[in-house]
């Protein structure tokens, strides 16, 4: 038996063999079977599919090309015919080709065939039959013929031509219903060709006509009036004979229909809005965004608007939308339509563009029997049943942009809202969507929540709810399954609640009754839609120790390059598994962290993860140092080894870049060190190149609660080492740290220097031995010790010139000048700053360079020359502003007030005091800034 083969021009150009669909790419070989499908049984000779292909420049290899697309045709559609053979359906003629088929082959062929029958059966009187036939050729129509040609003018008119006859035949199916009846079914048909072909009056007067039958007569007269403006605007003139005749007759109410319509049933308006929560609370903002599009929707002329709410599994979006849309349904009289379309369901029951539009159609009040099978025709018949109408349609649970297009309306006036998981960035792009992400909710709106499903019988504070909300990250879906959980033994009090969330697994106190209110379903749901690299990163990243994490440390945990890690991330937000806080930089919701920690601990080898922790902490040692090398170029940071295979780190050229990632990754460097620890990392090396950065800072708690960890982690490790590096470091976090209780804090820091001198000389590091000397100086300087300072920066400086470091060199000299002039020699200690400016400004040490400057300008003070005090404040200034050292700057802005003060200047000293007060605000140090506030009221009085 031969295999079937079937065309179709009646919409898009198909072909199929035994049900599969040919391909019809390229768009040539598409087109010359269109053309062969329209002149069916006739020729079309080779300069009309030059002129098809080509228009008026066809290659010089025109014809071997066409040769080529119709053997290619033959073979689609008889694989086994001989080559060269002309076969059943494309045939060569004199001067081209010709396509041979029977209406059982070619829907154009069937529709003619049925069109006839139809014809017969209406001469015959039996309209019955006649309408039968005319819709059953109606039904074979999937949109425009031809409508994926690009057809140049000669030949489209044969396209057209067919076009007319679809509008004949429905005009003639309208005459058969307007006799016999049956005008409820044929009306949406009638509404699709009244929207595709808007002047032709014929088709007009019918819709006019079956409007009226079906009792609408004001939407009747509406399109009359829409067709009369439309003529008089595009043509300049007046509604013909037939187009006034049927608005007369529905206006005298003479349109009767014969049959079971008389009287006509109403228009359908449907009311589909899902039942909205009782629990529901907050969310004004969201509310008020919703309610926005409300008013856009009613002024918009031209277009349908969109609203699009997406966010991560579990956020509250559907019950979002859905309490919104019940308080302002009554703004949409034409009807509210819902359907979830389940794109994230576990049991792959997704549900299709085609399979909504039949629900939603179905809801206008369409018949099954009325619904094409094919989706572009369904969607066009959607279309026309909501044009003119004022609805609210809501498409929950949206997987992509396909899946909604084809149900989105065309006509202003109508609001739709999809809700999905996915950043559906392509109706923003393309449909001009308006966009919401929905977040967390906040703390206040979490525990109004929570208090009102717990019931407020509950024993407990607010501490408590607090502390199961946060547990529950804030998620509502989580709320909701704490609180149905709790609803199930109304006897525990709210801390009994806490304590069982306390004593689980994130996830376990979590798993709902059902699937769809089980949070790792929940997740799952999204989780199986990635790709299998994407899905492998979602798991290693749950490794990471910090709250968000940047796109280089994202790379070395995946251990691929940052090129590659950034699609990969692009799907994980898109799905929201992870969010963009902001451009580069992601976080986990803390449960969704959890559940990827769990899919990994499961999935995963552990030496795989262990080697991800690797990677990322290696990341942060490679970065942290290079970045602790720019802030101090001359610092003793102990150097790393080559970075681990699969590694990545970011640019970084100078001081302000290092200062910028210090800042975004502290939180991540400082969790890294405890993390660090556990795996056997050495901890004390970021922690040593963090303190550039706390310094610059003014952050001394945080510099002694690393460097104390890291200490800790090196003493239990027996690595020396370390223990040598953090004890110098743990005395300069005394020596720059809060002024309480300092005999305390002076002993603390010698202590942490005795023992780093002594593991210095063990481990053999002399430059780090004289750095610990320079420190011990400034210990002593601090406590008025200055013979004791000076001979620390003597011994520094006795280490640090056979080694030609510049920078220490000037570091002590720094220390030692100031001892010269503690012992009476101011000029000698100028001579040591001055040599140390040198030294400083010659390694490009500018931190080094403006301390110099304010010493100096001190220098100068005691010695009441306050002129050359005051512009060795402004280098000092100058040298902390190129560098990006806010606390040191501010101090020196501070003592550029006082000297200006004592040098008789006090309008410039205000100024100065001002600057100094708004830095030191900006830097948390209020006690500072209560004393400036009174040196200024004091100076105003």
């Amino acid at each position: 038996m031969d295999p079937a083969v079937r065309f179709a021009v009646l919409g898009p150009v198909r072909a199929r063999r035994d049900g599969d669909e040919l391909d019809m790419r390229p768009r040539q070989r598409r087109h010359v079977l269109g053309l062969l499908m329209i002149r069916v049984g006739r020729e079309v000779s080779s300069d009309e599919l030059n002129e098809l292909l080509w228009n008026d420049a066809p290659p010089a290899r025109a014809a071997d090309i066409v040769h080529r697309h119709i053997g290619t045709l033959r073979r689609l559609l008889e694989p086994e015919l001989p080559f060269r053979e002309q076969g059943r359906w494309l045939h060569r003629t004199d001067r081209g080709y010709r396509l041979e088929a029977k209406p059982e082959d070619l829907d154009l062929l069937e529709f003619r065939q049925l069109a006839e029958e139809g014809r017969a059966a209406a001469e015959d009187g039996d309209h019955a039959v006649a309408l039968r036939q005319r819709m059953a050729a109606l039904g074979l129509w999937r949109g425009r013929c031809g409508e994926d040609l690009d057809l140049p003018v000669a030949l489209a008119a044969e396209f057209r031509a067919v076009e007319v006859e679809r509008v004949t035949m429905v005009c003639a199916a309208a005459d058969d219903v307007l006799i016999r009846g049956g005008a409820r079914d044929l009306l949406p048909l009638v509404r699709q060709a009244a929207e595709q072909d808007s002047l032709d009056e014929a088709i007009q007067a019918r819709l006019i006509l079956l409007l009226g039958a079906t009792g609408q007569q004001a939407a009747a007269l509406s399109v009359y009036q829409t067709v009369r403006r439309r003529l008089a605007e595009e043509l300049g003139v007046d509604p013909g004979a037939e187009l006034r005749r049927a608005f007369e007759r529905v206006l005298r109410q003479e349109v009767v229909v014969a049959g079971p319509e008389t009287p006509a049933a109403p228009s359908v308006i449907p009311e589909q809005l899902p039942a909205a929560s009782r629990h529901f609370y907050g969310r004004h903002t969201e509310q008020s965004w919703l309610s926005g599009l409300v008013a856009l929707a009613g002024s918009s002329e031209t277009a349908t608007v969109i609203g699009v709410v997406d966010g991560l599994p579990g956020v509250g979006k559907t019950s979002l939308v859905v309490h919104w849309a019940r308080q302002v349904a009554d703004r949409f009289p034409d009807g509210q339509m819902f359907v979830n379309l389940q794109g994230f369901d576990l049991n792959d029951s997704v549900v299709k563009s085609n399979q909504a539009l039949v629900f939603l159609l179905a809801g206008l009040g369409v018949s099954h029997a009325q619904i094409p099978s094919d989706a572009a025709a369904s969607a066009a018949l959607f279309r026309t049943m909501t044009a003119g109408r004022r609805m609210l349609i809501v498409l929950d649970n949206a997987r992509d942009e396909e899946q909604v297009r084809p149900l989105l309306p065309a006509s202003p006036g109508s609001l739709v809202v999809i809700t999905s998981r996915n950043r559906l960035s392509g109706l923003i792009t393309q449909e001009g969507a308006q966009s919401l992400s929905l977040s967390v909710p906040s703390r206040y709106e979490a525990r109004a929540a929570m208090r009102a499903r717990l019931g407020v019988e509950r024993d407990g504070d607010d501490a408590t709810v607090d502390e199961i909300i946060e547990r529950c990250g804030r998620l509502p879906l989580a709320m909701a399954v704490v609180a149905a959980r709790a609803a199930s033994y109304p006897d525990w009090s709210l801390n009994e609640i806490a304590e069982e969330l306390r004593a689980a697994a994130p996830l376990d106190f979590l798993e709902g009754d059902e699937p769809r209110t089980d949070v790792r379903n929940v997740f799952f749901w999204s989780y199986r839609m990635l790709s299998e690299r994407a899905a492998r990163l979602f798991r290693l990243l749950s490794v990471h120790p910090g709250v968000d994490f940047g796109l280089s440390g994202a790379a070395s945990i995946a251990g691929v390059a940052p090129h590659v890690v950034r699609q990969l991330l692009r799907e994980l937000t898109r799905t929201r598994l992870i969010n963009e806080i902001r451009p580069g930089r992601y976080a986990f919701h803390d449960l969704i962290k959890a559940y990827a920690a769990e899919l990994g601990m499961a999935t995963d080898l552990p030496e795989e993860r262990a080697a991800a922790l690797s990677r990322l902490l290696d990341h942060l040692w490679q970065t942290s140092f290079t970045a602790g090398s720019l802030l101090e170029p001359a610092a003793p940071l102990t150097a790393p080894p080559a970075p681990l295979d699969g590694v990545s780190t970011p640019p970084m050229s100078d001081m302000r870049s290092a200062m910028g990632w210090f800042t975004t990754e502290l939180s991540v460097l400082e969790a890294a060190l405890a993390v660090g620890a556990e795996a056997g990392f050495r901890a004390w090396q970021p922690a040593e190149a963090l303190v550039p950065y706390y310094q610059r800072r003014g952050m001394t708690k945080q510099w002694r609660s690393s460097s104390t960890r890291a200490l800790q982690a090196a003493v239990a490790a027996g690595d020396l080492e370390g223990q040598a590096v953090m004890h110098r470091i743990l005395a300069g976090a005394e020596v720059y740290g809060s002024h309480d209780d300092a005999v305390r804090r002076d002993a603390s820091a010698r202590a942490h220097l005795a023992l780093a001198l002594e593991l210095f000389d063990r481990v053999g590091r002399p430059l780090d031995k004289a750095f610990a000397y320079y420190n011990l100086g400034a210990v002593h300087l601090a406590a008025d010790r200055h013979a004791e300072a000076f001979r620390a920066f003597q011994r520094a400086y006795a280490l640090f010139e056979p080694a030609g470091h510049r920078r220490g060199m000037a570091l002590a000299l720094l220390g030692r000048g100031w001892g010269h002039w503690k012992h009476g020699d101011p000029d000698a200690g100028l001579e040591d700053l001055a040599r140390c400016q040198a030294l400083a400004l010659e390694a490009g040490d500018l931190d080094t360079a403006g301390a110099c400057a304010t010493w100096t300008a001190e220098v100068y003070s005691a010695m009441g020359s306050f002129g050359q005090a005051v512009e060795w404040l402004r280098r000092a200034v100058g040298h902390y502003a190129q560098v990006d050292s806010p606390m040191p700057e501010a101090y020196a802005v501070k003592g550029l007030g006082d000297a200006l003060s004592a040098a008789g200047r006090p309008e410039q000293a205000r100024a100065a005091w001002r600057v100094a007060r708004d830095r030191f605000a900006a830097l948390g140090k209020s006690g500072t800034v209560a004393k400036l506030n009174a040196k200024l009221s004091e100076e105003t009085a």
